[in-house]
């Protein structure tokens, strides 16, 4: 009874949409008809691509308007939504009361560990989230990761109860405000779940985080605002290593680092991206055909077609762009300068034999040769050294690429984590790029993702 009220609300949801557009084009408002189409996503298409995203390997389509079937990527044949798994349906449900529900609804989910995988739960809900920005949820849990990746949320920690005969009198609570640090007892819980930490740059619910959970499925990944937080979370759990269990390693992006430094700091399980930054695992040659053959298969397309527009999109765009090749070329010759000036610093011996003077210290420019290999690397189409290389998230190459593949840049972000789950080849390519980590690790290939 509760699927047949939820299935009969996204029958209506798509009737209603269908029937707007019909009555914009009986009056020949041609230009509001593209309008709705291009911003009201039907339901069912968004339920799919929340499907997709939960690592739910399912579809589910409206058959004639009469009767919903779902389909398995993979098989040709339909079937009854009542041959679903538990997991898979009760994710159809939340999905659909979540997508169908007036603006400003408050919506309470209670304990979606009990009718979802693990695994499931983090990537659908906060999706549901984004989509649904216009309603609150309140969500009832006990699974860690959901407030670690919304940090923006307020957390209620709930840690025990009075009762007076049979009414609860009171509770044990704290209300952490969002952005607010988690109390150290819940920092506990979090390091007594696995036995290995990777500490890693950035905020919790970008894109550093969820790519390297998925490169690294056996390990906690915790995320720390910079690199020097990186730096002294291993170094203090290393330093007290007779207290507790857990090995502790850290991965920053190389910036202005030496290499002379990065290399100590490897000795002490931190260590930098060979690469620019996190996008640059992101958009390499090897994500994006993994996604566009993904990409393929769902939309009926031919997947080479999908990786030659993508590459030729991002190429024209470098190449199109006066300025780009100025613009990377001053942010590359920074960290360029930047290294080479610190060599050049003086230490205390200098600075006291020179008595007050001028401390003067003169490198030069590496501008105009930067400026060259951007170019060159373009002309030679050589864009994963490109992609390597440069902070393209400062350009409009990763827009070229995510509409040459027909997706929304936020939905390949959260996508290409679910991909490298599934494909462990992807995992494996991945994990060569940034090989001393994953070497330290000890990481081994790790294939499958559970489907409900």
């Amino acid at each position: 009874m509760r699927l047949s009220s939820v299935l009969f609300d996204l029958t209506a949801n798509e009737n209603t949409l269908a029937r707007k557009i019909m009555n914009l084009a009986y009056a020949n408002d041609l230009e509001a008809v593209q309008t709705t189409i291009e911003r009201e996503v039907p339901v069912f298409e968004r339920i799919n691509q929340l499907l997709n995203i939960g690592r739910l390997d399912v579809t589910i389509e409206n058959a004639d308007g009469e009767q919903i079937l779902a389909r398995r990527h993979g098989y040709a044949d339909p079937y009854s939504i009542a041959q679903m798994s538990d997991g898979e349906r009760n994710a159809v449900i939340i999905a659909a009361d979540a997508l169908t529900v007036s603006a400003g609804t408050v919506l309470l989910i209670d304990e979606p560990e009990r009718h979802l995988h693990r695994s499931i739960i983090e990537p659908l809900l906060t999706a549901l989230f984004e989509l649904r920005t216009d309603c609150p949820f309140v969500v009832s849990t006990h699974e860690i990761e959901l407030p670690i990746a919304r940090p923006e949320a307020r957390v209620a920690i709930i840690r025990s109860c009075r009762w007076a005969g049979n009414r609860a009198s009171s509770w044990d609570a704290q209300v952490i405000e969002g952005g607010a640090q988690l109390p150290d007892d819940l920092k506990r819980s979090i390091l007594g779940s696995r036995r290995t930490i990777l500490f890693v740059e950035g905020e919790s619910h970008k894109l550093d985080k969820s790519l390297y959970e998925a490169l690294f499925p056996h390990v906690s990944v915790i995320s720390k605002e910079s690199c020097n937080d990186v730096i002294a979370a291993v170094k203090g759990l290393r330093n007290s290593s007779n207290h507790h269990h857990v090995e502790a390693f850290g991965l920053i992006d190389k910036d202005f680092w030496d290499d002379a430094y990065i290399d100590n700091l490897a000795k002490d399980g931190v260590f930098a991206l060979a690469v620019c930054a996190v996008e640059s695992l992101y958009y390499c040659s090897d994500a994006i055909d993994v996604v566009a053959r993904h990409q393929a298969e769902y939309l009926g397309l031919n997947a080479q077609g999908l990786i030659q527009s993508a590459i030729q999109g991002a190429l024209t765009a470098a190449h199109d762009d006066s300025a780009l090749a100025e613009r990377m070329a001053a942010r590359r010759s920074e960290r360029t300068a930047r290294n080479r000036i610190r060599e050049q610093m003086p230490d205390w011996r200098v600075i006291q034999a020179n008595k007050g003077a001028d401390i003067v210290i003169s490198v030069a420019s590496p501008f105009q040769d930067e400026v060259e290999v951007f170019s060159t690397l373009v002309e030679e189409r050589k864009l994963d050294e490109i992609i390597a290389r440069y902070p393209i998230r400062e350009s409009n190459i990763l827009g070229k690429i995510v509409n040459a593949l027909q997706i929304e840049q936020r939905q390949y972000e959260l996508l290409l984590p679910n991909l490298v789950r599934k494909h462990p080849d992807l995992a494996n390519r991945l994990r060569q790029r940034i090989q001393g980590l994953a070497q330290a690790i000890g990481q081994k290939d790790d294939g499958g993702s559970p489907s409900g």
